[in-house]
C-alpha cells in the first residue's frame, strides 16, 4: 500500500510541475518556448507513468485481497 501512495504523490507533483512549465510556452525567447514544450512533455510522461503504476499496484492489491478472502471462506 505504501508504494501506491508514493506513485500517487509523484503523479500529483508531476502534474503541478507540468502546469507550471506550461507557462514557459509564453516566453518571449524562441529557445525557451521550445524547451518549455519538451519539459512539459517530459513531466506529462512521468505523471502518466506514475499514475499507471499506482493503478496496477492497486489492482494487484485488490486481487491479493480477493484471493485471501476466498481462501478464508473455503
Amino acid at each position: 500500500m505504501k508504494n501506491i501512495y508514493t506513485y500517487i504523490s509523484v503523479a500529483v507533483v508531476m502534474l503541478v510541475m507540468m502546469v507550471a512549465s506550461a507557462f514557459l510556452l509564453t516566453a518571449a525567447d524562441a529557445p525557451v518556448r521550445a524547451a518549455g514544450g519538451y519539459v512539459t512533455l517530459i513531466f506529462g510522461a512521468i505523471a502518466t507513468w506514475a499514475t499507471a503504476k499506482a493503478l496496477l499496484a492497486e489492482r494487484d492489491n485488490e486481487e491479493r485481497r480477493a484471493s485471501d478472502h476466498a481462501h478464508n471462506h473455503a
